[in-house]
């Protein structure tokens, strides 16, 4: 079962609004409090199951990927850089900061690099690349962390998982929100650019906060959960999260796989004159 690139477009070509999904349909049972090993290799019909409802509702979903004392040894590196930030927005990117956390180990485990082969395959029909994960691990928290929400984007990736580590439980919790599969994967990287141009500035900025707050051109409102893993087409999606509160601590995990224009010279020439003014990394 192929889900060929521009096969995805369609519920979103069609302006269709989506009841609010069920997060943990697909997943096999598991006993309560069950966590799924992320060592567990991922049968090809959940594969599947995930690709498809990426392109049902937008995004997909494996429950119980990760346990609760997985997650509280990262939390617990990223209370300690947070308070040495005096409760401001840190960021770690990479696994080598990570080190002896589920984060450290995960984009080296060869059944999570093969599911998102997997998916890759999945959703463009074409042969997957070597698996070399952009990692990020994005901590909003105080005034820096406000500052980078609500800011609407695409991926430079066509795959983004994203791992929730810390979800306010009260209040605003900074969910996900995606336009899905607006886009097909440009052959010409200038394109993907002119793409970006047309949504990263301020007047497509406060459009694509109206449509989203009315649930309008298919948007999705995602309410993330520690443990679950998360799937979507990050380049042919627009997404951001919303802000929760600067008191309190937002930290997700980010996997981008697949970058379609990794030979550009013209991108190897952008990169390294930006390098120093990165863009702000939302989801």
């Amino acid at each position: 079962m192929n889900f060929r690139s521009g096969d995805l477009s369609g519920l979103a070509e069609q302006g269709m609004r989506l009841a609010p999904p069920d997060l943990s349909s697909g997943s096999p049972p598991r006993l309560p409090g069950t966590p799924r090993p992320w060592q567990e290799v991922i049968s090809d019909a959940e594969a599947e199951r995930i690709a498809a409802d990426i392109s049902r509702q937008g995004y997909g979903v494996l429950g119980q990927f990760a346990s609760e004392q997985e997650l509280e040894r990262v939390r617990a590196l990223i209370r300690a850089s947070v308070d040495a930030a005096h409760g401001e927005y840190v960021d770690f990117r990479g696994p080598a900061a990570l080190a002896g956390t589920i984060l450290g180990d995960l984009p080296n485990s060869t059944a999570f690099k093969d599911l998102c082969r997997r998916l890759y395959e999945l959703g463009t029909g074409r042969a997957a690349p070597e698996v070399n994960f952009h990692q990020v691990l994005r901590c909003l928290q105080g005034r820096a962390g406000q500052t980078r929400s609500w800011y609407f984007h695409y991926d430079s990736y066509v795959l983004t998982a994203l791992l929730p580590v810390a979800i306010p439980s009260e209040g605003p919790r900074g969910d996900l929100l995606i336009i899905p599969n607006v886009r097909r994967i440009r052959r010409l990287y200038p394109t993907n650019l002119l793409d970006k141009f047309l949504i990263e500035n301020r007047v497509s900025q406060a459009v694509l906060r109206s449509i989203t707050r009315r649930r309008r051109f298919n948007a999705v409102s995602v309410e993330l959960k520690p443990g679950n893993i998360y799937f979507f087409w990050g380049y042919r999606s627009i997404h951001t999260n919303e802000a929760c509160d600067p008191d309190k601590l937002r930290a997700t995990a980010l996997f981008h796989y697949g970058n379609p224009h990794r030979d550009s010279r013209l991108r190897r020439l952008i990169q390294r004159r930006s390098a120093a003014n990165r863009a702000p990394e939302a989801c």
